[in-house]
């Protein structure tokens, strides 16, 4: 409240069109409250024996009547005399305020004149009387305007306490239950004053009990519509700067839990405060608890919620708190919709179909028709304003949207997933529209993932539906369960027939067991960027085959050049998968990075309608880190087009993951690290199959699942498609079991060697495949000249041939000692070599399977 009155202020204390003056006291004369008191004040007076005793039994049972209608709320609110007694007093005081304001500025202007006397010399002087120096200020009005306003606030404080101590419930609104203090004030006039007569009073007594009786009829029923709720500042004496006070002292505090913020855009409406929070600090705005609130501004934590939209940045908040909350009482916490009604964040809503379930309590959300829809709920608030227990209370609450307007909250208490999900192979076989089920949803449903779209009206020759790849997204963070989604889908891949191939960001850590499963596995950055190419190139051979081929639209037409793909007619279906891709970009300097990202971008826009789908994890929470060229924006595009799965990331929410079209509807809730019962989340996220809403689900999980992919086919590329996707591929079985770094350099090698047998800017691709060593009766000569062998060939054929020590080794093969002792121990590893008193012995041939 500001400090000072202006003149502006004074002039603007009368209510507009209020009458003043004599005419002001003939208006007042028009109420009917004013002759009914007068005539119990006539009839105390004037009347005695049987018709006093009427009047007095009458007045009496009128008055038990009206004091039990105000012990109740309803309809009757609306009876005069119900309203709020600074609504009684509100026109008085307005005239007491006028008067006070009137004296002020006659004073104010009053200018008093100028006395001389003779001084000293004889001469005339201004004559000083005592206080002429305050009297000559020019700022005398405004310090006395702030004194005086100083003062009225003052009194007005006190008073105000002094009132709701001796009648804590008389602020209360018009729908709550009235106290009998407070009807006994009311009607207690109406039964009291008939019975004055039988006082034996002096006629002085008479009259005073007539002006009493007079004065309360005309407070009592001169509202004409005294049931109006009051705003939020009559009904709690506070106005925004009583609220911006206790932000400041309680929160804003430099030991409080938001050292330094501020609230902004504050609204005091109806019964609800809005504001927004603003952090200064590197403090998340969100992270004001709904208890320190309650807490500064004295209303219950439910009334409380703090919460974030979209569209605001991380250091702001939004808050609303119900004041009219704080007044509550006689409210059944168990019953869910007299809370919501209560407390509800979304004015307009309804709570209705509450439950009990095997799982927790279920209950359904009615959304208003305009104001607030089902996409602006967030658990945060549900949490909030139900006053749910527990640190992970938000965590618990899952969110359905059924229709337009109702919403369907399922509180879990015991998450059905905590005991994981078991793989299995039946629900892996593709059905006619392409879907798998890799996961069971919080709702006992199985989630699906789409490997391919049906071409509606298109078949091939055979009568095969034709289909198209899809691409997949998924992001989360280490250990969330990004390799069990991948692992199932591997599996699926194989059940189906598709071909896989997958690019280990990790360098191979990720994807060790999976070495010999899949079609074709790389574990180095520049690996990868040759599997893109080479899916690339095999989608142009596929296209330039499918150009030539002949296909049946739905009413069995004949038709050329076929456009879409058809599994098996007469290539299988490929995905390609590059596991941690935001690693694989994230150094720009190094060479394969544009590549990659270009190739990419080539399978995003080209590849589906020839049967090749990409697949893309990443662990960075926003897809604006893989780059912002064209290529990387054509990567973001292929991303939105199909399944999308989110699992933990490192920030609180899963969902600001610039997706564009496919950013989820609903706000996602944070995933937990641990579900009710201790056990780890992994596995645990958010899939979408193409519509608006994500669903929490739990991927399927199998300990060993390699053993199941090996028990399966491989599928693999035809000879023709193999001899497109160049080199890298068809020499895949011969750095198998390399490392990253000596895959990376046995790759370059092979590329630049090829390149030099070929002209300039030809691509290469040789026509046979790698046959391993120990396959055929003897070498290749012409394999050996055309791919040098790695140093850990090199160094197995020397220990053969009867090298036994590293120096020996290094003598006989020309390499560094240092390069040997690698070579040696990695051999070791593997089960090729064996040290006996520090000879090195043979132990299996080279391309055997290491025990």
């Amino acid at each position: 409240m500001a400090s000072t009155i202006s003149k502006d202020n004074l002039d603007d204390t009368a209510a507009p069109g209020e009458e003043r003056g004599v005419r002001a006291r003939l208006e007042g004369l028009n109420n009917p409250g004013m002759w009914v008191g007068s005539a119990l004040g006539a009839a105390s007076t004037l009347l005695s024996g049987d018709p006093l005793l009427v009047t007095a039994v009458s007045s009496t049972v009128v008055a038990g009547g009206w004091a039990a209608l105000g012990m109740r709320p309803g309809p009757w609110r609306f009876l005069p005399g119900h309203g709020e007694p600074y609504a009684w007093m509100d026109r008085a005081g307005r005239r007491r305020w006028r008067r006070r304001v009137t004296r002020m500025r006659r004073r104010l202007n009053t200018v008093s004149p100028q006395t001389f006397g003779v001084g000293s010399q004889g001469l005339l002087v201004p004559a000083e009387k005592v206080a002429e120096g305050w009297r000559e200020r020019g700022d005398r009005p405004a310090l006395v305007r702030e004194a005086t306003a100083a003062a009225h606030r003052k009194r007005v404080a006190i008073l105000t306490a002094l009132w709701r101590r001796a009648l804590p419930d008389w602020k209360r609104g018009w729908w709550r239950r009235y106290s009998a203090t407070e009807m006994a004030l009311r009607a207690g006039p109406l039964a009291a004053l008939p019975a004055t007569g039988y006082l034996s009073l002096p006629w002085w007594a008479d009259l005073t009990v007539a002006a009493i009786a007079s004065g309360w009829g005309a407070l009592a029923l001169g509202k004409p519509a005294p049931a109006a709720a009051p705003g939020p500042c009559e009904r709690t004496g506070r106005d925004e700067d009583w609220y911006l006070t206790r932000w400041q002292e309680w929160i804003a505090h430099e030991r409080g839990p938001l050292p330094g913020s501020r609230l902004v855009s504050v609204r005091l409406d109806d019964d609800k405060l809005v504001a927004v929070i603003v952090s200064t600090t590197s403090r998340p705005a969100l992270s004001v608890g709904q208890e320190v609130v309650s807490i500064a501004f004295d209303v219950p934590p439910r009334a409380v919620n703090v919460y974030r939209p979209d569209d605001l940045p991380a250091s702001r908040a939004k808050l609303t708190v119900k004041l009219r909350a704080q007044e509550s009482a006689e409210l059944d916490e168990n019953d869910l919709a007299a809370v919501w009604e209560e407390y509800s964040p979304y004015p307009g809503s309804t709570l209705y179909a509450a439950e009990r379930t095997e799982y927790g309590r279920s209950f359904k959300l009615l959304m208003p028709r305009k104001g607030a829809s089902v996409a602006d709920v967030q658990p945060r608030q549900v949490a909030q304003a139900l006053d749910l227990e527990g640190e992970d209370a938000v965590a618990r609450l899952h969110l359905r949207m059924l229709d337009s307007r109702r919403l369907e909250v399922n509180e879990l208490t015991v998450n059905p997933l905590q005991n994981g999900v078991p793989l299995d192979l039946d629900a892996l076989v593709m059905d006619e529209q392409g879907y798998v089920r890799v996961a069971l949803d919080v709702y006992g449903r199985q989630s699906r993932w789409r490997l391919m779209i049906p071409n509606e009206g298109r078949f091939g020759i055979s009568g095969r539906q034709g289909m198209s790849a899809v691409h997949s997204f998924a992001s989360g963070t280490t250990g969330s369960g990004k390799s069990s989604l991948e692992e199932t889908l591997l599996i699926a891949q194989q059940v189906n027939g598709i071909v896989s191939w997958l690019a280990d960001g990790k360098y191979g850590a990720g994807f060790a067991s999976w070495t010999k499963v899949v079609d074709w596995l790389v574990k180095s950055h520049y690996g990868a960027m040759l599997m893109a190419r080479g899916a690339a190139d095999v989608g142009k051979h596929r296209f330039s085959t499918q150009m030539r081929m002949q296909w049946r639209d739905g009413e069995g037409y004949l038709m050329d050049g076929r456009s879409f793909f058809v599994p098996g007619e007469p290539f299988a279906p490929m995905q390609v998968t590059f596991d941690e891709f935001n690693e694989m970009v994230l150094d720009t300097t190094k060479d394969h990075v544009k590549p990659l990202l270009e190739n990419t971008s080539n399978l995003g826009r080209q590849t589906r309608s020839a049967g090749i789908g990409a697949r893309v994890y990443v662990q960075i929470p926003n897809l604006d880190s893989i780059g912002t060229d064209k290529h990387a924006n054509a990567i973001r595009d292929m991303l939105q087009s199909g399944n999308i799965a989110l699992f933990r990331t490192a920030r609180a929410e899963v969902n600001i993951m610039s997706l564009g079209s496919r950013t989820p509807e609903f706000r996602l809730g944070a995933i937990p690290e641990k579900f009710p019962n201790g056990s780890g989340t992994a596995g645990l996220g958010y899939i979408a199959d193409g519509g608006a809403q994500y669903t929490q689900s739990r991927m399927m999980f199998h300990p060993n699942p390699v053993r199941i992919a090996q028990s399966l086919n491989r599928p693999t590329l035809s000879d023709e498609e193999a001899e497109a996707a160049g080199p890298a591929y068809l020499h895949r079985d011969a750095y198998r079991h390399m490392d990253a770094a000596e895959e990376e350099e046995f790759l370059r090698d092979l590329l630049a060697r090829e390149q030099s047998t070929h002209r300039k800017n030809t691509t290469v691709a040789p026509l046979t495949p790698v046959v391993p060593a120990g396959d055929g009766d003897g070498e290749d000569e012409d394999l050996d000249a055309l791919v040098p062998p790695s140093r850990s060939q090199i160094v197995w054929n020397a220990v053969d041939q009867g090298a036994r020590r590293n120096k020996q080794i290094a003598a006989a093969t020309q390499l560094q000692p240092s390069n040997v002792a690698g070579a040696t121990k990695r051999l070791e590893r593997l089960g090729k070599l064996r040290q006996e008193n520090k000879d090195w012995h043979t132990d299996q041939p080279l391309d055997a399977t290491p025990a």
